[in-house]
């Protein structure tokens, strides 16, 4: 392997290695779920229809279908990402990556197709 070979090597490994790295990868269902189910649904429900108590404080049910049609995905990224001041949803920025909180808007969702 000649000099100027060997430098261009060396380069392109470590630059392609920070693209595998940067690349982010979309969030599985199953793991969305399994984040829900662990984060979400004490207090939005198993199902994303919360408790009596909860929702007479104003817990959102993803269930209804005219929220699901007024609330954009980006709304609901920010709602995860940042909480709403006033109400009980805190900001789960520092848990979750931004992957993770597109999984969970996919599966916010999912909750609230009609069958």
């Amino acid at each position: 392997m000649t000099a100027r070979r060997a430098a261009l090597v060396a380069l392109a490994v470590p630059a392609a290695l920070a693209l595998l790295v940067a690349t982010p990868v979309p969030v599985a269902a199953e793991d969305a779920a399994k984040i829900f189910a662990k984060s979400c649904a004490p207090c939005h429900g198993k199902e994303g229809e919360p408790s009596a108590i909860f929702a007479k404080q104003g817990v959102r049910s993803f269930k209804d279908a005219a929220w699901q049609k007024a609330a954009t995905d980006a709304q609901i990224e920010k709602s995860i990402r940042e909480g709403k001041k006033g109400t009980m949803m805190a900001s789960f920025e520092k848990q979750f990556s931004a992957e993770e909180i597109k999984g969970l808007v996919a599966y916010v969702r999912k909750l609230g197709a009609t069958k």
